[in-house]
């Protein structure tokens, strides 16, 4: 859940937030608002947008809200909760000013909540506009390997961005070997099923490994694809598991007879 901060810490993250938006009318007062610009939001993570306002005076507000193509909770509501957000707003008197706060958590980020939140505010003494741009990246669901006498896959699900996968054998790089298929769901999430054939060498000891890549952003805004998950297996070991598994009732058999 959200928490609203005390009165003390309240603008101390200032120093890290951009000025959006001024209002100074002549014969009046200034304020201004602050919202962080972009944020790299990971998967499954509770994100909190800030939406701060400081003003000489106390401000009397007409709407204050949070919208992302459409709007989504008011300042002059009672804190709101939905499904997968919640709204909270604050305001106090420090040093003779007046300050604000609106802030918008959503909680278990996924790719269906990227995008370009704005918080306005329409006052009597002006108007206000701020943004934060949301992106979302690092989404791996569930994982899972399956291995066959002459087949070994790996398969990844609720995966976002797109990804790409590698498969190697120690030192050698079988990914050209491999058929992958992307596919994508309503909800903007990949799954990813990569296959490959075992070369059935008995001399070489190394491991298959399947390594997951995507393209992710840094706070530079550059984007560089980096490893995220990866999973091995051994065609020996897994080819033993099965002859195994048909052998033994055979042999049950055998001494029955």
């Amino acid at each position: 859940m959200a928490s609203v901060r005390t009165d003390s810490g309240f603008f101390v993250i200032f120093c890290l937030l951009s000025t959006l938006s001024t209002a100074d009318l002549s014969g009046s007062f200034e304020m201004e608002m602050y919202t962080i610009p972009k944020i790299l939001a990971t998967c499954g993570q509770n994100l909190t947008l800030e939406c701060d306002i400081a003003a000489e005076k106390d401000i009397e507000i007409k709407t204050f809200f949070w919208m992302e193509k459409q709007e989504i909770c008011f300042y002059e509501t009672e804190n709101q909760t939905g499904p997968d957000f919640e709204c909270r707003g604050l305001s106090y008197t420090k040093n003779s000013e007046r300050y604000y706060n609106y802030s918008l958590t959503i909680f278990n980020v996924q790719p269906k909540h990227k995008g370009t939140y704005h918080c306005k505010l329409r006052s009597k003494q002006g108007v206000l506009n701020g943004k934060t741009i949301v992106r979302v990246q690092k989404c791996v669901g569930n994982t899972s390997t399956d291995v066959t006498p002459t087949e070994g896959s790996c398969s990844f699900k609720d995966v976002f961005p797109e990804p790409v996968v590698f498969w190697n054998q120690g030192l050698e790089n079988l990914t050209h070997l491999a058929e992958t298929k992307v596919m994508q769901s309503a909800e903007g999430l990949f799954s990813v099923v990569s296959k490959i054939e075992l070369k059935k060498d008995p001399s070489n000891p190394d491991h298959y490994n399947c390594s997951l890549w995507m393209p992710l952003e840094n706070d530079k805004n550059e984007t560089q694809v980096q490893f995220v998950r990866a999973m091995s297996f051994s065609d020996a070991h897994k080819l033993c598991g099965h002859l195994c598994g048909v052998m033994l009732p055979l042999l049950s058999l055998v001494f029955l007879a």
